[in-house]
């Protein structure tokens, strides 16, 4: 089957992509979960399968084979969503990826040229794991002359474009000789002197660390603050967090306070882009529980407060005179969540968050937009990717709603983080240590091809003891919440409204279940408070009660009097 697809290097004129734009051999065996004909202009070059794209986003093709020791069949074939690395190869050279089943491994090539993914360029070792036999396939015969014709052709192609990329490099230098020097566009000098100098602003000692900015606890007018302080080669991303932090109506309990902007720096550190934002000294989520078991009410204030600031930032609202777009945050996870006096949790962090398509803008509101299907799938620490984030099957025809089930995929592994230290869900009142999700089976540092396995290709998900019926309002209502969060189906999610509900139930229960070895129940003073009714969402925006992105129906909570209407998004 493979040797055929040698023959799409030789195509008629009409289906050659301009020099700019990749031409890449498409195909999707049936099947196949994700379709990637998005990233490209699918062309008639063919009556059936594999047909032939035209690259919108990239300059780079793909193909996926699943080798065994008799056969290699074709998985798909078409373009990346980016130019990635393994891109500059002007052949297939195929690398293992994933294990598909027993005796058979999955195979992945990225390239550079038009067609490069017709076929690969040689098989891995005999003998190695998922390697085609002596019986693999075989180049048709008659077929050699084609294929020598083919890169023949492909090899003059090349001659041709790197002589027009010379001539190119050649003229700009000219250019640049006559007309001088070009200014640094979006330098860090530019940005600093559009902002305030903040002269009583203290620096004490670093709490985080990150790839993008530094995170100092410090004082600013005897308040006690958290200063992010970004370099001057990271100003695009201190301008896209502090826009979002600026939105009108953007202020919740449950979502970190922001409190100013500006530049400085701690000592002798040159001075640069910072944002000043509200302190939690009790840490993150993860230090938190790291340190810490919660009783039944703390677990429930922590869990509620926490799908209350994500519902939040979803919703799409007037409020007051002000206008504030839904937000997708796309990096939640226990680093980004901090602890609140009180123990209630704030989200933190919108460096990766990004605002979602309206249904009510006003007119002059013109928001961002995400250049691609790569800026739009970007997202922060892969433990806490969605699977449709892990193997790139996102939706990109309704990527505001997509990014929301993302999100809530990685509420529901907060919210196993959260019970898992709470001792009244243990028969012997004994949590384990903490844990990250998925610690237990893949380790602290987990690479994003065993995520891939595990969470995408075997569906599995962090285990859930028997023992968490407790306090549900019915046995297996803990469970229920978070299956239903961490569906492998997207559209078959909750929406973070219908997880406060449903914890809302849990928090005021109509009767206990018994528990297992007398454990006793938290007392009802020690719960969190019913949370306060919102303001009115706009039209086309989830409503209370809404329980599911999609086209299922179902109940919100188990209190039979909370009944869920299904609605789009």
């Amino acid at each position: 089957m493979l040797g055929t697809l040698g023959l799409w290097a030789l195509l008629p004129a009409a289906v050659q992509a301009p020099p700019n734009r990749r031409t890449c051999v498409f195909f999707e065996a049936p099947g196949v979960r994700g379709s990637t004909k998005t990233l490209g202009e699918l062309l008639d070059a063919g009556p059936g399968p594999p047909r032939v794209i035209r690259c919108l986003y990239s300059r780079c093709c793909f193909g996926i084979w699943n080798l065994t020791r008799d056969q290699a069949q074709v998985e798909m074939q078409g373009c990346r969503d980016s130019d990635e690395p393994g891109c500059e190869s002007l052949s297939c050279d195929p690398s293992p990826r994933a294990r598909a089943s027993s005796g058979s491994t999955l195979f992945t090539c990225s390239c550079g040229a038009d067609f490069c993914n017709a076929n690969y360029s040689h098989l891995p070792p005999l003998g190695g794991p998922g390697t085609p036999g002596p019986q693999g396939p075989q180049a048709a015969p008659g077929e050699s002359p084609w294929m020598a014709l083919a890169l023949l052709g492909l090899v003059l192609l090349l001659l041709l474009l790197l002589g027009g990329i010379v001539v190119a490099l050649l003229q700009r230098k000219a250019y640049r000789v006559q007309s001088g020097p070009e200014p640094e566009p979006d330098s860090g000098r530019d940005c600093s002197e559009e902002l305030p100098e903040l002269p009583q602003l203290c620096f004490s000692q670093v709490i985080r660390e990150g790839g993008h900015a530094a995170v100092w606890a410090g004082q600013l007018q005897g308040e006690l603050v958290a200063i992010k302080v970004f370099p001057r080669r990271a100003v695009a991303q201190f301008r896209a967090e502090r826009a979002l932090y600026e939105l009108p109506g953007l202020q919740h309990n449950h979502v970190v306070r922001f409190i100013a902007a500006g530049q400085g720096g701690p000592g002798p550190l040159p001075s640069g882009p910072l944002l000043v934002l509200e302190l939690h000294p009790k840490g993150s989520l993860c230090q938190y529980l790291s340190q810490h078991t919660s009783d039944w009410g703390s677990s429930l204030r922590m869990a509620l407060s926490l799908a209350q600031g994500l519902a939040f930032l979803h919703e799409e609202r007037w409020q007051d005179g002000q206008y504030k777009p839904g937000i997708a945050h796309r990096d939640l996870s226990s680093q980004n969540v901090l602890i609140r006096e009180d123990g209630s949790c704030a989200i933190g962090d919108l460096g990766l968050a990004l605002v979602l398509p309206g249904f009510a803008q006003p007119r002059a509101w013109a928001p961002p937009q995400p250049r691609g299907p790569a800026a739009i799938m970007e997202a922060g620490t892969q433990r806490y990717m969605a699977p449709e984030l892990l193997d790139k099957s996102l939706d990109l025809q309704d990527w505001g709603t997509a990014l929301r089930r993302a999100d809530v995929y990685s509420l529901a592994l907060l919210l196993w983080e959260i019970l898992s230290r709470c001792p009244d869900l243990r028969p012997d009142g004994r949590p384990p240590p903490f844990q990250l999700a998925y610690e237990a089976e893949l380790g602290s540092a987990p690479t994003t091809c065993e995520l891939w396995a595990l969470a995408v290709e075997e569906r599995r998900r962090p285990d859930i003891p028997s023992s968490w019926c407790c306090f549900a309002t019915d046995p297996g209502g803990l469970r229920e919440l978070l299956e239903d969060c961490w569906d492998a189906d997207p559209e078959a999610r909750l929406t973070a409204e219908c997880v406060q509900q449903r914890l809302v139930a849990l928090v005021h229960p109509q009767e206990a279940q018994p528990c297992p070895e007398g454990r006793p129940h938290s007392h009802p003073e020690d719960w969190p408070p019913a949370p306060a009714p919102a303001p009115a969402l706009l039209p086309g925006s989830p409503q209370p009660g809404a329980c599911h992105f999609g086209v299922q129906q179902g109940l919100c909570s188990r209190n039979p009097g909370a009944a869920c209407a299904s609605s789009d998004v």
